[in-house]
C-alpha cells in the first residue's frame, strides 16, 4: 500500500505528517501529490518528513485523485490510500469514552496495518470521521474491531487499485470520492470503515486545498449534479456548519449508501 497526500498551497506544513509520525513515514512510501507549479515550494517540507513529491499537472481533486489512481497502477501497487493534508488520527477505547484519545505514532502504525488488510478484502475502505462515530459501534466486528459496510466515506479513502481505476472519473468536479464509491457499490463492491479509529480536521473550507477554487456556486452545482447522477439515491439537503466558515450554510448531498450495493442493473430512476 502507497499513501498519497494531495495538497495545494500549504507547503509551510501538513498536520497530516505531524500527526503520522516517524514510524509510519518510515514504514510506507508516501507522497506529496502537488500542483506542478508548486512542486519547488514543497521540497523543504517532503526533505523534513523525508516523503516524495509528486508533481501532478491535474486541475482540482477530482483529477487529482484519478492522476494518483493512473500512478499507483503505473508502479504496479495493488492498494493505495489517500489522506487529506490536514489530518488529526484519534481511536475508541470503549463504547462510551469521550473524548476519544489522540493516536501515538505507534497507533497509527496500527492502524494502517488496518486499512493495509482491509484493502486485501474489500475494493474500497477508509478510516471513520470522528464526528458521529460511536453511532451503532459494535454492530459489526471486523478483525475483533468496530466496523461499517457500504457508508460515506471521507478524507482518509482507500482502495484497491484495479478497481479504481475501472470507475469513472471526473463526472463532477469536487463529491468525486462520494461518485467513486457508489460506483464501487453499484457494482456489488461494500465498502468498509473502521470505526476503531477515527480522523478529523480543524476546519472546512481552510485556506489552501480545495478552497482555492471551491465556491457556493461549485458546490451547489456538483450536490444538484450528484442528484442527477444518482436520482434513486441522492437529495439534496440544506446544511448548517459552526465551523464552515463561509461554508457554513449550503446545500449538501444525503445519500442512501446501502441503496447503492448492487444498482447496477436496476433501473435508475428516483
Amino acid at each position: 500500500m502507497k499513501i498519497y497526500i494531495p495538497s495545494r498551497s500549504r507547503y509551510m506544513r501538513s498536520l497530516t505528517l505531524e500527526q503520522l509520525g516517524a514510524p509510519a513515514l518510515r514504514r510506507w512510501l508516501v507522497a506529496l501529490v502537488v500542483p506542478a507549479s508548486e512542486a519547488q515550494q514543497y521540497a523543504k517540507l517532503a526533505k523534513q518528513y523525508r516523503v516524495e513529491v509528486l508533481p501532478c499537472r491535474a486541475e482540482g481533486i477530482s483529477l487529482t485523485r484519478q492522476a494518483i489512481g493512473a500512478h499507483a497502477a503505473k508502479l504496479g501497487i495493488d492498494s493505495f490510500l489517500m489522506l487529506d493534508d490536514d489530518l488529526r488520527f484519534v481511536h475508541r477505547v470503549k463504547a462510551d469514552e469521550v473524548p476519544l484519545t489522540p493516536n501515538t505514532p505507534e497507533d497509527n502504525v496500527r492502524m494502517l496495518e488496518d486499512v493495509e488488510k482491509a484493502l486485501m478484502e474489500y475494493a474500497h475502505a477508509s478510516i471513520s470521521a470522528r464526528q458521529a462515530n460511536n453511532n451503532h459501534l459494535y454492530e459489526v466486528q471486523w478483525r475483533g474491531k468496530p466496523v461499517k459496510i457500504c457508508v460515506r466515506a471521507l478524507r482518509a479513502l482507500g482502495f484497491q487499485t484495479r478497481y479504481f481505476n475501472t470507475c469513472v472519473h471526473g463526472r463532477v468536479q469536487i463529491m468525486e470520492d462520494f461518485d467513486v464509491a457508489l460506483q464501487l457499490m453499484a457494482r456489488g463492491l461494500p465498502n468498509i470503515e473502521l470505526r476503531y479509529w477515527a480522523q478529523d480536521q480543524a476546519q472546512t473550507q481552510a485556506r489552501g486545498g480545495c478552497s482555492a477554487y471551491r465556491t457556493h456556486e461549485l458546490h451547489e452545482a456538483n450536490v444538484r449534479k450528484m442528484a442527477k447522477l444518482w436520482p434513486s439515491i441522492v437529495k439534496v439537503r440544506d446544511k448548517q456548519n459552526k465551523t464552515g466558515g463561509e461554508f457554513g450554510s449550503r446545500i449538501e448531498a444525503t445519500i442512501q449508501w446501502k441503496q447503492a450495493l448492487g444498482l447496477y442493473g436496476k433501473k435508475l430512476t428516483a
